[in-house]
């Protein structure tokens, strides 16, 4: 959903059923909001810092197979991304398969490359809390503690994983020889820095610390840091989660919709995931969280929803435009292969829905 269209939705609803300051600040939900900007920012000063680039260098030179370097670009999303976010491991990542099979003039394997590190973000995200913003919200807004999450999570996750390593098969192997590059030096003493505040925002998450503390930590210490990374959020995202909390809150106080709850109960998986394919699943996740107690197929539901058209995850965009920077892009034959692929994934893991995660 765009940003100016939930904007537009919060003023209408809020038009039809004025909320009051009070209700307002209450639907904000400002220790979500303030969460997803300090670690937004933390994440963005390792990328800036060239970690994430430093560790492939160090791993990846002399003579090494195709497919195992695009295991590598892979699984680095996969993994990664269940602490940075799936936006932010594409980000990182898709860039530099891209860049790297340029060079090496392997093109043909760049678009199923690209296309699995996406669907590997949007799964392996899936695993915790912080690992997107859906995730988030859920895990938030139902109070759960982290081992209820897992608990939901960790299977679709698992049988993800196999399912990506088995669509790695299909990618081109060819022999490559990558040269040795000068080791770059890093700031470690800023690495440990973020990588503190990292875990303190893990602490909260967890449930450990307050509010208060993280935020009594994080913002002086970015400050005194580099205030520059605070321009690094995506507060596009974040104004999207404010007007969504609003327009949603204002909707659930019209009488017409107050029957909702009723109609939805026991169809939650299925109106998450439909629901996703057309607005996405961050959008789908908050104005379905209002009308439902049921948070596992709402959890399942969006996050496997994420799957299927590129606008499902908006995480995917992000990977597509990486790709079409490529001067041998090929956009038809990218969306169709990378549909084909999504919904081969989506009709496996809501197989396993039906028959053993419908808890």
């Amino acid at each position: 959903m765009d940003l100016s269209l939930a904007f537009l939705f919060a003023l209408i609803t809020g038009i039809v059923s004025p909320p009051s300051f009070e209700e307002i600040v209450a639907r904000l939900d400002l220790p979500l909001l303030s969460l997803l900007v300090f670690l937004m920012c933390i994440v963005a000063g390792l990328r800036i810092s060239g970690f994430f680039t430093a560790i492939f260098e160090k791993i990846f030179y002399g003579e090494i197979r195709s497919r195992s370097l695009s295991r590598f670009f892979i699984f680095g999303c996969y993994f990664s991304s269940m602490l940075i976010t799936n936006d932010v491991a594409l980000i990182i990542f898709a860039p530099l398969a891209v860049f790297t099979f340029t060079e090496l003039k392997k093109i043909r394997v760049i678009a199923p490359t690209v296309i699995w590190q996406t669907i590997a973000a949007n799964m392996g995200s899936m695993l915790t809390p912080i690992g997107n913003p859906q995730n988030l919200f859920i895990y938030s807004h139902y109070n759960l503690s982290l081992t209820e999450f897992l608990y939901v999570t960790a299977p679709v996750v698992a049988i993800s994983g196999i399912l990506i390593y088995i669509g790695t098969f299909f990618i081109g192997d060819y022999r490559l020889n990558i040269a040795k590059r000068e080791e770059k030096s890093i700031p470690k003493g800023k690495i440990a820095i973020l990588f503190s505040l990292f875990i303190i925002c893990l602490l909260y998450v967890l449930h450990i610390i307050s509010f208060e503390i993280m935020a009594l930590v994080v913002i002086p210490s970015l400050l005194i840091f580099n205030p520059k990374l605070l321009l690094e959020a995506d507060y596009k995202l974040i104004l999207l989660f404010a007007a969504l909390f609003i327009g949603v809150g204002n909707l659930s106080d019209i009488p017409f919709f107050q029957s909702i709850p009723q109609n939805l109960k026991g169809h939650e998986f299925v109106v998450s995931l439909f629901l996703s394919q057309i607005i996405s699943n961050v959008p789908a996740t908050v104005l379905l969280s209002e009308f439902t107690n049921a948070y596992t197929p709402l959890l399942l539901g969006v996050n496997i929803g994420g799957l299927g058209t590129i606008i499902a995850s908006m995480a995917s965009v992000i990977s597509f435009k990486a790709y079409m920077q490529m001067r041998f892009s090929k956009p038809r034959y990218y969306l169709v292969s990378f549909t084909l692929s999504n919904l081969a994934m989506l009709f496996v893991l809501v197989l396993y829905y039906n028959y053993w995660g419908n808890v």
